[in-house]
C-alpha cells in the first residue's frame, strides 16, 4: 500500500472514530498521522505503543490491523482513563492500555515478546521548548533521559530484529541516533515531512531495527500540506 492510499485509509478510520479528550491538544496531529503511515508493523503481530495518551493511535492500529495485539502505555492517569473510555466508545477490542511509566516495562512484560514498537515521544528539549501548558508532560524534558528511557524501554521489548518506529523534531535527530546506537538499535528507515515546499523540515519518523544491520534508506520527502487542513 502506497503512502497516499495508506493515508486516506488513516483519514476514514478517524473521521469514524468517536474520541473523548480533557482538551484539543491531545486529539490527532499530523506527527499522529505521519506516525501510522510510516510505521513498519504488519498484522498478526503484536505492538506497543509508548506513550499512547488518550489511545487514538493506537485504536486506528487496531483497526488496521484487526488480528494483532496492541498496548498502549500512557504515564499520565487521567489520558489512560480516556483511552480506555475511548477503546469501549469505538468497540475496538485488540487494544489493551496501561497506566505506568516506560521506564518500568520489565514489571509487566518478558524482555524480547514484542513485534513492533512506535512512540512519538517526548521532544522538547533545552531551547525547543513546548508552549502549550497542557503538553508539558508528554511533550517537555529538561534533559535526554526521558528519551533515553523510551528508547531503552524499545530495547527490552523488541524481539531481536524486531522494529521500531518514533516520530521525533529534526532538532533531535542527531541525539536520537546516538541514544541508538548504545542500544544495538539500527536506524532502518528515514522520512523527512515539511510544512511545504518553501518550509524547513517539522517531522521525521525513524525506523530501527533491534541487531540490524546498515541498511539506512532515506525516503522521498513528505509535504504535510498535501494532507489536507492543517492540522495541530
Amino acid at each position: 500500500m502506497d503512502t497516499t492510499t495508506k493515508i486516506h485509509q488513516i483519514d476514514q478510520i478517524y473521521r469514524s472514530l468517536k474520541l473523548k479528550t480533557p482538551n484539543k491538544h491531545h486529539l490527532p496531529t499530523h506527527a499522529s498521522v505521519l506516525l501510522l503511515a510510516t510505521h513498519p508493523a504488519k498484522d498478526n503481530s503484536t505492538i506497543v505503543e509508548l506513550g499512547s495518551g488518550i489511545g487514538h493511535v493506537s485504536l486506528v492500529i487496531g483497526k488496521m490491523l484487526p488480528n494483532s495485539k496492541i498496548i498502549g502505555i500512557e504515564i499520565q492517569k487521567d489520558l489512560y482513563e480516556y483511552s480506555l473510555q475511548n477503546k469501549e466508545i469505538n468497540e475496538i477490542n485488540n487494544v489493551e492500555f496501561l497506566n505506568t511509566e516506560v521506564k518500568n516495562v520489565k514489571n509487566y512484560f518478558e524482555t524480547e515478546t514484542i513485534d513492533y514498537i512506535i512512540s512519538n515521544p517526548p521532544h522538547y528539549f533545552d531551547g525547543l521548548k513546548s508552549q502549550i501548558s497542557d503538553r508539558k508532560i508528554a511533550r517537555s524534558a529538561e534533559d535526554l533521559k526521558v528519551l533515553e528511557d523510551f528508547i531503552y524501554a524499545s530495547k527490552y521489548l523488541l524481539k531481536n530484529k524486531g522494529l521500531g518506529c518514533f516520530i521525533i523534531h529534526p532538532y533531535i535527530l542527531s541525539d536520537v541516533l546516538i541514544i541508538l546506537e548504545k542500544n544495538n538499535l539500527e536506524p532502518q528507515h528515514l522520512y523527512i515531512a515539511y510544512g511545504n515546499k518553501e518550509k524547513d523540515a517539522q517531522l521525521i519518523s525513524l525506523t530501527f531495527r533491534k541487531n540490524g544491520g546498515r541498511n539506512l534508506l532515506i525516503h522521498p520527502p513528505i509535504f504535510l500540506s498535501e494532507w489536507g487542513a492543517e492540522r495541530s
